[in-house]
C-alpha cells in the first residue's frame, strides 16, 4: 500500500480563514497570538474509513482570534478535492472527506497558520474499499502447485517471501496439511515461529527459525497466507542441516566411493535427458556451485545445471546442446566455511 511523501512544502492556493468581530480594523488592535495546538494531539493524524466517512472536528487550544489552513502539497501534487476542510470558528476545523471509490488508500497533509507563532499540522488518511475479487500472490516458484522454502541451518530472522495483494490486508498462520489452523500449542513448528503474522501490499513474511544442530532436515511446518476472498497460498518451511566437514561421493549404481576431481563427460547433444547423479553421504548439508575450470570462481550463467536434492543427491546434465567447441566446467561440493569437499571435472564434446 502506497503512502504519500511529502517534499519540499508548496501551499494550496487558497487558505480557508476565520475572522473574529472586531469594533476596529487597524492590526494594531488585534493582540498578539502566544499559542496554538491541538488540544488532542491524537488529532495530528485523522484517519477515515472508505465509504461515507463522518466529518471531524479539530479542537484548537489558542488565544488567536483568526486561524488559517492551507494544504500542503509535495511537488507535482495535486489539491485534495476530496477532502472539504472548513474553520468554523477559531478553535474548530470541521474536515469532511467524501467516500474513496478508488482502490489506494489517499492521504492529504494541513497547515494551520495564526499570527507569528509556530503553525501545526495535521495529516487525513482514507482507507480504500475491499476489493471484491481480491488477488494474492509471492515471489517464491512453485513445484507442480506447491510451494516450499528451506532456511539455513543457522537460523534466525528469514525472509521467506515478498506477499502482493490487492487486499487491505494479509495474514499468516501455522495450519495443518488440510489447511486448518493449528491452535493447539503443543502441535506448532518447534524450530520456528512467525516473526510476521500480518501485513499490507509488498510487506514480506518473516519467519525465525532456531539454529539447527540436528544431522537431519527440519520439516513439517506448514503456512498459510490468506488475503480478503483470494485462494489462500501454503508454504511449506523446511530448515537446512549444518553444513558438513566432509562428505563422500558414490555411484549411484553400484555405491563404489568416487574420488574427487571426478570426471563427468557428455556428449554433444546432451541435455536433461543424458542426466547423470550420484549419490552422497555426509554428517551435515553441503553446497553445490558450478565454477569455472580449475578454479573457486562461480560462474553466472552455466551451461550446466547441477544441483542437490533433499536426501543429498547430486545431479548434473547440460542446459542447451553444443553447438560450438568442447566446453569445460567445474562443479564443487562446499562444506563449513566455505570448504571445498569435492571437485567434479565436466567436459562436454564439441560440434
Amino acid at each position: 500500500m502506497k503512502k504519500l511523501k511529502f517534499l519540499i512544502p508548496a501551499f494550496a492556493l487558497v487558505a480557508l480563514t476565520f475572522a473574529g468581530c472586531s469594533d476596529d480594523d487597524g492590526d494594531d488592535d488585534q493582540p498578539a497570538v502566544t499559542k496554538l495546538a491541538l488540544t488532542d494531539p491524537a488529532q495530528a493524524a485523522l484517519t477515515f474509513v472508505a465509504t461515507s466517512p463522518e466529518a471531524q472536528v479539530i479542537t484548537l487550544d489558542t488565544d488567536a482570534s483568526t486561524v488559517t489552513v492551507e494544504q500542503v502539497l509535495a511537488e507535482g501534487e495535486e489539491k485534495a478535492e476530496w477532502c472539504v476542510v472548513t474553520v468554523q470558528s477559531a478553535t474548530q476545523i470541521k474536515v469532511a472527506p467524501a467516500s474513496n471509490l478508488t482502490t489506494a488508500e489517499r492521504t492529504a497533509k494541513y497547515r494551520i497558520s495564526a499570527g507569528t507563532v509556530t503553525p501545526v499540522e495535521f495529516t487525513v488518511t482514507q482507507d480504500f474499499p475491499e476489493p471484491e475479487d481480491a488477488t494474492l500472490s509471492i515471489d517464491l516458484e512453485d513445484s507442480y502447485g506447491t510451494y516450499s522454502f528451506t532456511a539455513s541451518a543457522t537460523g534466525g530472522e528469514v525472509t521467506v517471501t515478498t506477499v502482493t495483494t490487492n487486499a487491505h490486508l494479509w495474514t499468516a498462520e501455522f495450519c495443518d496439511f488440510m489447511g486448518d489452523p493449528i491452535t493447539d500449542e503443543d502441535e506448532l513448528p518447534t524450530y520456528c515461529t512467525l516473526k510476521t503474522s500480518s501485513g499490507v501490499n509488498g510487506d514480506a513474511l518473516i519467519v525465525n527459525f532456531l539454529p539447527n544442530t540436528q544431522s537431519l532436515m527440519q520439516s513439517g511446518a506448514l503456512v498459510k497466507i490468506s488475503a480478503g476472498n483470494a485462494e489462500p497460498i501454503q508454504i511449506w518451511l523446511n530448515q537446512d542441516v549444518p553444513l558438513a566437514t566432509s562428505l563422500t561421493v558414490h555411484d549411484m549404481d553400484s555405491w563404489a566411493e568416487l574420488s574427487t576431481d571426478l570426471p563427468v563427460n557428455f556428449a554433444k547433444d546432451a541435455t536433461q535427458t543424458a542426466k547423470q547423479e550420484f549419490g552422497t553421504e555426509s554428517e551435515g548439508s553441503f553446497l553445490v556451485k558450478v565454477v569455472t575450470e580449475g578454479t573457486s570462481e562461480v560462474v553466472a550463467e552455466p551451461w550446466l545445471y547441477a544441483e542437490r536434492d533433499h536426501m543429498g543427491n547430486v545431479t548434473l546434465y547440460p542446459e542447451t546442446v553444443n553447438t560450438g567447441a568442447e566446453r569445460k566446467l567445474d562443479v564443487i561440493l562446499v562444506g563449513e566455511n566455505n570448504k571445498e569437499l569435492f571437485r567434479m571435472k565436466v567436459t562436454q564434446a564439441g560440434a
